[in-house]
């Protein structure tokens, strides 16, 4: 009789419901008991075990399904996204977070798109005139498009490392060698990456460049050191260039400073004669007319205002006699002090 059937002894229900207690059994005792289906149907002296047999591959199923549900279930980072193929064929892109896809019809890859990568390149390069170089280049990149980097080149790295090879021989061989060493290292570095990004994004590698760094850059052995003195004279030459400008910028202000008083005398100095010369002119103005009516009178009077505008600023007179060969010493400055004392 099945266990299922009325008035069957439930101890052999396989679902482990006894004395009218609902819920789920224990998995220990499930398993038993499937284990004990399965056995019965060779026990009990030729009963029928097809009910039985029937009973442990229905078990049997639901939990294949089960462990097949739970196996689909997925997370991924924040850092990654996750490429879904679907019976082996690209369907889609899916971001950061937990997820369910059916084991054995779709497959899930995870790429880590925040990680920083590095590569380097390293070689003998030929400079615009005609030099040679060995250089060295690192380069840090990051994954952008997950399908890309995963399917549309069978070694990213090899074509990353081929592509720099490439973008490095095209920008050396356009610069002559002591703007390698010495001052285009920057420059060289852009254009650098905006040569492999584009390179890359032709071949649909997936992949962005972050930067690209010149380690090292410096010429064969046989000619390193004549380069090393070149390179010296250039930063003697920057060092002179600094400290002419840091004299500029101290002396300049002075100068200027310096030029603007001058410029500021010489425009008071032009005010004082231009103003004196008015007055002259003004002074002139009011003489010609008392000239006009009394030239000798007015020569007269000018003569003596002369004359007594010189003897003002003098102490000492010398007088010349008529008829006489001596001349009279007049110390007016010894007069001028004996008066002052008897007053």
């Amino acid at each position: 009789m099945p266990w299922n059937q009325p008035g069957n002894n439930n101890d052999k229900d396989p679902w482990g419901k006894r004395n009218n207690q609902d819920g789920p059994p224990d998995l220990d005792e499930l398993v038993k008991k499937v284990t004990g289906i399965f056995g019965g149907g060779k026990k009990g002296g030729g009963k029928s075990s097809s009910g039985g047999g029937a009973s442990f591959f229905a078990t049997g199923a639901v939990l294949i399904g089960i462990l097949w549900a739970f196996s689909g279930i997925y997370t991924i980072d924040e850092a990654e996204k996750g490429v879904v193929l679907h019976f082996g064929q690209y369907d889609r892109t899916v971001g950061a977070g937990l997820g369910w896809l059916p084991t054995g019809i779709e497959k899930l890859t995870k790429v880590n798109t925040d990680e920083m990568r590095n590569a380097s390149v390293s070689g003998v390069m030929l400079t615009k005139d005609i030099n040679i170089v060995e250089v060295d280049v690192g380069i840090q990149y990051q994954v952008a498009s997950p399908e890309d980097y995963l399917f549309k080149l069978g070694n990213v790295e090899s074509t990353l490392e081929q592509a720099s090879e490439s973008a490095l021989r095209q920008v050396v061989g356009s610069i002559n060698v002591d703007a390698i060493l010495t001052t285009d290292k920057e420059r060289i570095q852009d254009e650098l990456k905006v040569e492999i990004d584009q390179v890359l994004a032709q071949y649909k590698s997936g992949l962005s460049v972050r930067t690209v760094t010149l380690k090292r850059v410096r010429p064969p052995r046989e000619v390193n050191e004549a380069f090393e003195e070149v390179n010296r004279a250039a930063q003697d030459a920057k060092r002179e260039i600094q400290n002419s400008e840091a004299y500029q910028n101290e002396k300049l202000p002075l100068a200027k400073a310096e030029a603007e008083k001058m410029k500021q005398q010489a425009d008071a100095y032009r005010a004082t004669i231009l103003a004196k010369a008015n007055g002259e002119v003004a002074r002139f103005k009011q003489l010609l007319p008392q000239y006009i009516a009394a030239p000798e009178v007015t020569r007269t009077r000018l003569y003596l205002e002369t004359v007594e505008e010189v003897m003002s600023k003098s102490t000492k007179v010398m007088i010349d006699t008529e008829g006489g060969n001596n001349m009279m010493y007049l110390p007016l400055d010894q007069i001028m002090k004996k008066n002052k004392e008897n007053q």
